[in-house]
């Protein structure tokens, strides 16, 4: 009689987790996420909820290390924003999208930047015709121009692995049905046991 109401309490458990897996799925689907990059003298960005898409119209606000506000704004209908920002020191990214939606990202301040990307007078006696066309870009107009082709695949690289992916679903299963194989043996051998004469 013990073990048909054993096998019922044990479908009872498992039924509950799946239950409780299922529902405990989209609170994860709704985490908000920010990324953004510094190129020229704006931030540039995407907001997103993690399997849900952009997240439209919420509040962006660029920081300084010591909280003062720089600038605010909201987000575009993709998620997307693009705000002026000044000095050198990190900036921190905040996306409020209400309700205890709340994302952070700070970019590393990048030092004096702008000294270094002034040009440097050549030394002196030295032909400036051996300088190539090449060597005479600003150093300014370089950093931009890479850092609009990175930040697409810095955004990539960031949602992908925000991702819920197939193999934590299936080690995460793996793992519950594992703690519930272990004690329905620890079960068994108490109830083997205890029923020997």
């Amino acid at each position: 009689m013990r073990y048909p109401e054993a096998r019922r309490r044990l479908c009872h458990a498992l039924l509950s987790l799946a239950i409780l897996a299922a529902m405990a799925a989209p609170a994860s689907a709704h985490r908000l996420k920010v990324f953004a990059s510094a190129i020229g003298d704006s931030i540039e960005g995407e907001a997103y909820f993690v399997g849900s898409g952009p997240a439209a119209g919420v509040a962006v606000t660029l920081r300084d290390d010591a909280g003062k506000v720089l600038t605010s704004g909201t987000t575009g209908a993709d998620g997307r924003f693009a705000l002026p920002a000044s000095g050198t020191g990190d900036i921190v990214v905040t996306v409020d999208a209400q309700d205890g939606h709340i994302a952070r990202f700070t970019i590393a301040g990048s030092g004096p930047a702008a000294a270094s990307s002034k040009p440097q007078p050549s030394a002196a006696g030295a032909p400036s015709a051996a300088l190539s066309p090449a060597a005479t870009v600003p150093l300014a107009e370089i950093e931009l121009a890479v850092a609009r082709k990175i930040a697409p695949l810095a955004e990539q690289v960031d949602a992908l692995q925000s991702s819920l992916r197939l193999q934590d679903i299936v080690g995460g299963v793996g793992y519950i049905v594992g703690l519930f194989g272990l004690l329905a043996f620890l079960k068994s051998r108490r109830s083997g046991k205890g029923g020997a004469p």
